[in-house]
């Protein structure tokens, strides 16, 4: 299934819980979101908190005065089979995608960082 996001440019339009949400065309439709303001994603794709399919709702973010703040994220690659999940699933590809992550992460914090200072 195809699946979308608001484009960047768009997001300053709608409801701010809509910058993160990834959804199928048909539910962006209801929500009268029109085609222009959205962008398809690739298929492996990252989306804000963990579901709890439990409680019908999400797990997000956040803060506490020993650790600071903490944001949930879930890394999600539908059409993967069981034998990949498992190849994937090994410590050393996860430990390599976490480093990959772990760099943006590092850039994002610190271009934050200079910005509080400024």
């Amino acid at each position: 299934m195809i699946r979308y996001k608001l484009k960047k440019e768009a997001v300053q339009f709608f409801k701010e819980d809509h910058a993160t949400s990834v959804k199928d065309f048909e539910t962006w439709n209801k929500l009268n979101v029109d085609q222009k303001a959205l962008e398809e994603i690739k298929e492996a794709h990252i989306t804000f908190g963990h579901r709890d399919k439990d409680r019908n709702g999400s797990s997000l973010a956040g803060w506490c005065q020993e650790n600071g703040s903490h944001f949930h994220f879930t890394i999600n690659f539908p059409s993967i089979k069981m034998r990949e999940h498992d190849q994937f699933s090994n410590g050393r590809l996860i430990r390599e995608l976490m480093e990959n992550i772990q760099s943006q992460l590092d850039c994002f914090y610190d271009a934050f960082a200079n910005n509080e200072k400024n």
